[in-house]
């Protein structure tokens, strides 16, 4: 799956929201997108996941225009006022309601096992803000890809909950590396630190591999003389 904002903009001239943005977030490599202010963080998350429709310039998928397909495909993981859980919920409340979202059991047994699974059974009668940072984000990210037909995860501001970048980057390195699109919107310190263990930028596109076809047909313009 790939995503492409092409020059796509919240609100017009200096005070816009979000100035016109171009991003690509596609391939098995999480794509760091560094953005700064208050808000946003969450207006390009909503613009990645086609909660949210640009006054200008556009948002593709797959090179199309689609904007229910785009909300259908993707989960906008832990945005603040948009979806991220009240702090004072039970985290076993929480992994219920997405299991049901999941059209999975929601059954005590199944919000245990899950917990179980996950290494997560000590906070199940614990209220989710007691999690730490990298459990946080890989267990909102792991319930996300539960759902049917989610096929990209936007991950806003992980950075606000503390931690380790590094530690709570590598569940979404793991979910990416399962062919799920992740999308990594955060503060341009962390970025950096993301970029350097691996990460891509979604300002910078990455190129497609060459075909053979390709490949040949430019080594021999390379060795055609002038």
């Amino acid at each position: 799956m790939r995503v492409s904002l092409e020059d796509a903009a919240v609100g017009t001239g200096l005070g816009a929201a979000v100035p016109p943005i171009r991003l690509v977030v596609d391939g098995r490599i999480p794509v760091v997108i560094a953005v700064e202010s208050d808000e946003r963080p969450l207006l390009v998350s909503m613009l990645l996941g086609g909660r949210l429709r640009p006054d200008s310039g556009r948002v593709l998928v797959d090179g199309a225009e689609d904007e229910a397909g785009l909300r259908n495909r993707t989960a906008v993981v832990d945005a603040p006022i948009a979806s991220e859980p009240s702090p004072g919920i039970r985290l076993k409340t929480i992994v219920a309601e997405e299991l049901s979202f999941a059209s999975l059991p929601t059954s005590r047994r199944a919000v245990s096992d899950f917990l179980v699974r996950h290494r997560l059974e000590d906070y199940a009668n614990l209220p989710v803000r007691a999690l730490p940072a990298t459990d946080r984000i890989r267990l909102l990210a792991e319930l996300a890809v539960l759902r049917h037909g989610v096929e990209s995860l936007v991950v806003t501001s992980p950075e606000r909950h503390g931690g380790v970048p590094g530690e709570w980057y590598r569940p979404l390195v793991a979910i990416a590396e399962r062919g799920v699109t992740v999308a990594i919107v955060t503060d341009l310190a962390t970025a950096n630190i993301l970029l350097a263990l691996g990460a891509r930028d979604g300002a910078e596109p990455q190129q497609p591999e060459a075909t053979p076809t390709e490949t040949v047909a430019s080594d021999i313009a390379e060795s055609s003389p002038p």
